[in-house]
């Protein structure tokens, strides 16, 4: 786990741009505190702060130039079959490698292969430039599912690249405007696109997919290059998928599961630094950890956090996994000065804004988990690839009962025992944001009046945007709403492209950067999600619970007892705060944003929302939250 950085201009001399590549290399240390280096040669310069895990000597330090001098390498992330790649390269190419580092196996893999056929080999999180000294070409390149990212900057005769905005930032601050679509978007979803930026002048490499620059010309070009689709991968699967639905099919479907997700999660063990994971006691983090322990002679570190508040509190949960499997277990009870203490710093922790609170309670683990090990495995991404998300098989029983509860709601509002059916429906989708019944029901209601799949994704996942006069409208892919796939299976995609990476993925690796702690996500290993994709609907979704399958794996590792309970997720009581401690914080963020986006923003809505919030009338923590952050993220930065 590193950071890169890079830049083209040869109008700079050459002590400028070493300059300019050494604070790159500088704003995001943290990300390799270990060492810090840079190549340059004609105008193009490459910068690399390294966090040693693999091949701790100097001679696997970046960047690395490659074995016929041709391509030279700067690399954040971990190859994790580079060792069979080790063997290819030896076996069929006859190279002697000189280091035991997969960034070596990586590089001479593109002299030897060439870039499209060496994306096709790895399995792992990465995110990496190499550039071409004989065709004068640097290539961007970023991992299937985007785990590693990616911010690149690009003018007709300039073009600059790093693991994060910060450094694009310090330098070309007078360049840089905000997107407002962005901006729109964020204050819905809590992040900002995962193919864009705050900025116009800024752009995100793809997942899945690498660009080509060539710096031949005056002009410097560009041209992108998608080498892995998960929604076309996900769509193909589920679609020629030859595992029957048949019971005696389902246990040989869920050993296959086992034996493809024990493989991957013991692949990505391999580390020449302390290693451990985060343990929450959910059905994700237990499966991964329940596999490491099995694998390992000695007993795995967990971490997880604990809140005095039992609604929020999981900690007791995964202590009594670890015990069970027999882990090596830390935990840390946070109080809500640990947590006000952290809020000051998500500015400099997360580069551009990022809302989603979660974030508080991550920054505190990566740290414990730091003062442990230097690398930490995480059961992200389950939800996603095997659908676990409430909003996904409550949305398939919206769709065949809405025609029923749609009658109900229209009568008169003053029936409320014809509205006794809403009331759990309520209290899932609105997560007891509203103490008002009469809003629930409105807002209940809203979420029953949808046309279409795509519609009743949008509402079941969007926040309403009534701040921002340019409302820019989120778009879906309307090739898969338009499909004929079951909601389930289109949500599910749905969120794979845009919210694990945009949010879950960003928040885990900027909370574990920030600490120089490296994290690893097996469940999103691409082997893993192609045979997620393969199982029938029926082995995911059953009697109204979502991860069947994956639940069945875990209980032959935890027994069922021990591990059914309702799921916390990781949250902090938001709306509690903003009414309490956070009070001053962000009405301070919103007199900043009064002085300095009068023009942009109706000050009149916000200041309303926000008095109803504070009176409990109509409460709406997360659209003020997220503005605050935008705020409080533009004054740090400006």
């Amino acid at each position: 786990m590193c950071g890169i950085n890079g830049l083209v201009n040869r109008n700079l001399p050459q002590e400028i741009a070493e300059d300019q590549l050494n604070v790159m290399n500088k704003i995001i240390q943290h990300r390799g505190p270990d060492s810090q280096d840079i190549f340059y040669d004609s105008g193009v310069g490459l910068g690399h702060a390294r966090l040693s895990i693999l091949d701790l000597s100097h001679t696997a330090n970046q960047p690395m130039v490659s074995f016929s001098g041709r391509f030279v390498i700067v690399f954040n992330g971990e190859i994790y079959n580079f060792q069979e790649l080790s063997n290819l390269l030896k076996n069929k190419f006859n190279i002697k490698l000189k280091t035991s580092s997969d960034t070596e196996v990586l590089l001479n893999l593109i002299d030897c292969m060439g870039i499209d056929k060496t994306l096709s080999h790895i399995e792992g999180m990465f995110a990496f430039a190499v550039y071409d000294k004989k065709n004068k070409k640097i290539i961007l390149a970023r991992d299937r599912f985007g785990e590693k990212p990616l911010f690149w900057y690009k003018t007709d005769r300039s073009f600059y690249f790093s693991s994060e905005l910060g450094p694009l930032t310090f330098l070309l601050k007078k360049n840089l405007t905000i997107n407002f679509e962005s901006v729109s978007f964020f204050l819905k979803k809590s992040y900002v696109p995962n193919n864009a930026s705050i900025f116009n002048e800024v752009k995100k490499v793809k997942p899945g997919s690498y660009i080509e620059f060539d710096l031949n010309e005056k002009s410097i070009s560009s041209k992108e290059n998608i080498y892995w689709d998960y929604q076309q991968e996900a769509l193909d699967r589920i679609n020629t998928s030859k595992i029957s639905i048949k019971s005696d099919f389902f246990i040989e479907t869920k050993d296959q599961l086992a034996n493809i997700l024990e493989s991957k999660i013991k692949r990505t063990m391999v580390s020449d630094v302390p290693l451990g994971a985060f343990l929450s006691g959910g059905y994700d983090s237990s499966c991964v950890v329940g596999f490491m322990q099995k694998n390992s002679m000695k007993k795995i570190k967990t971490f997880s956090i604990g809140f005095d508040d039992a609604l929020f509190n999981e900690a007791e949960h995964a202590k009594d996994i670890s015990t069970h499997l027999g882990t090596d277990h830390e935990e840390l009870y946070v109080s809500k000065v640990d947590l006000l203490e952290t809020i000051s710093s998500l500015p400099d922790i997360y580069s551009e804004p990022f809302a989603d609170s979660s974030q508080i309670p991550t920054v505190l683990l990566s740290k414990l988990t730091k003062s442990k090990v230097t690398v930490s495995l995480s059961g992200d991404g389950g939800d996603e690839i095997f659908g676990g998300y409430g909003k996904y098989f409550l949305g398939e029983r919206l769709k065949s009962t809405v025609g029923l509860v749609h009658k109900c709601v229209r009568k008169k509002f003053k029936d409320y025992h014809l509205l006794d059916i809403s009331k759990p429906l309520a209290k899932f989708f609105l997560r007891n944001s509203v103490t008002n019944f009469e809003q629930k029901f409105l807002k209940l209601n809203h979420i029953f009046d949808f046309a279409s799949d795509q519609d009743l994704f949008k509402k079941l996942s969007l926040f309403e945007n009534k701040f921002l006069f340019d409302n820019y409208q989120i778009k879906f892919d309307d090739d898969l709403w338009n499909s004929q796939n079951s909601y389930f299976r289109k949500s599910m995609i749905s969120d794979a492209t845009d919210y694990l990476p945009g949010d879950i993925l960003t928040k885990v690796d900027m909370a574990g950067m920030s600490v120089s702690l490296e994290t690893r996500i097996p469940l999103l290993n691409h082997k893993v999600a192609e045979f997620a994709a393969s199982i029938p609907q029926d082995f995911l979704l059953h009697q109204g619970s979502g991860k069947f399958i994956l639940k069945e794996v875990v209980h032959d590792l935890i027994p069922k007892p021990l591990m059914d309970r309702p799921k916390k997720g990781f949250d902090i009581p938001l709306s509690n705060y903003l009414r309490a401690e956070l009070r001053d914080h962000v009405e301070s963020n919103f007199e900043y944003g009064k002085n300095n986006f009068s023009d942009d923003f109706d000050f009149e809505e916000i200041d309303k929302t926000w008095t109803n919030h504070l009176s409990g009338k109509e409460e709406n923590p997360n659209l003020l939250w997220n503005l605050s952050t935008f705020f409080s993220w533009h004054a740090k930065h400006f």
